[in-house]
């Protein structure tokens, strides 16, 4: 019996919408939605973009250039186009003649195991080397005494953070164990960045790749009761988490940044097993509610209350 014919243009019509869901994990390719992470075919950890743009499983890699879903199939797997475009007639129903055993699904199964351990090991290394450059800054700093931002803000200098000769601010981000994974820069005039990436090994500027996930910097001290409850509140930035602790004494665990609330909470839950905690959120941090929505997430992991702080009083007298 002859192969059923069909077009190009059919198999992607049919496919339509099911690239990411149905079509890739049948490859054994992950992607994400208009996100950044590694790309199934040549690696790396956040160089490739999956948007669907054409609705063709469309995407972007900065390495291996643009393609659909079928040339990503074809990179990752290594069948030619009449193959892949054989399989994936034969997933969408145009054509049951499909070539693919279970050997090879076992193959690319582990070829995705091995990229994977290999993107974390890379993302690890990379993480290691920015905490690494994080504490060399942290301890060679050139200290000042004056900071513009702070006196803009109206309030305190934590003892524990510094400010650079260039009245810049300097605020460790740890993990739960007391690690120094990153270090947030706090200019003059706001803004805020983390350090970023050095060349990697094949000379390319790598951006990112620090470690901030389920890191913060807790403002005052916390005192954990082994019977009673303690409160504890968590905040985004710095001036908002001064601000809730020159009102209230609370220590405060700060975030840096609304999504990382709930890994911010699941960190400190461990470590202060009997905690109240009391997520302040910051909801100029960015449209849609941002703020509101990342320490909502966080209550339901943790438990504790939201709250939104009112700085309007504050910002009248100042005023």
């Amino acid at each position: 019996m002859s192969k059923p014919k069909f077009q190009t243009d059919d198999v992607k019509a049919k496919a339509q919408g099911i690239w990411a869901d149905t079509i890739f994990p049948r490859f054994g390719i992950d992607v994400i939605f208009k996100k950044k992470t590694a790309c199934p075919a040549c690696g790396g950890t956040d160089r490739f973009r999956y948007d669907d743009k054409n609705g063709n499983g469309d995407y972007f890699c900065q390495q291996c250039g643009a393609g659909d879903g079928i040339s990503l199939i074809q990179k990752v797997t290594g069948l030619t186009f009449p193959e892949a475009l054989s399989e994936v007639a034969s997933i969408v129903g145009l054509d049951a003649t499909s070539q693919i055993t279970d050997a090879d699904r076992a193959r690319w199964r582990k070829e995705k195991e091995l990229r994977d351990k290999e993107r974390r090991e890379l993302e690890l290394k990379r993480q290691e080397q920015i905490s690494r450059k994080a504490e060399g800054l942290w301890r060679g700093a050139y200290l000042g005494e004056f900071s513009q931002y702070l006196k803009d803000k109206q309030v305190d200098k934590d003892p524990n953070i510094k400010i650079t000769h260039d009245g810049n601010l300097l605020i460790p981000a740890y993990d739960e164990n007391g690690k120094m994974w990153n270090l947030q820069t706090i200019e003059p005039d706001g803004h805020k960045y983390f350090i970023t990436g050095d060349v990697n090994e094949v000379g390319e500027y790598e951006s990112g790749g620090g470690r901030t996930g389920g890191c913060f910097f807790v403002i005052g001290e916390v005192q954990p009761d082994l019977y009673d409850t303690h409160i504890i509140c968590i905040a985004e930035g710095y001036a908002t988490g001064m601000s809730i602790h020159m009102a209230t004494g609370y220590p405060v665990a700060l975030s840096f940044v609304a999504n990382n609330l709930p890994k911010v909470g699941a960190a400190l839950r461990k470590k202060y097993p009997n905690a109240s905690f009391v997520y302040c959120a910051d909801d100029d941090s960015a449209k849609q509610s941002t703020g509101l929505k990342y320490a909502t997430e966080a209550q339901g992991i943790t438990g504790g209350i939201v709250v939104l702080p009112n700085f309007t009083q504050t910002k009248e007298s100042i005023a």
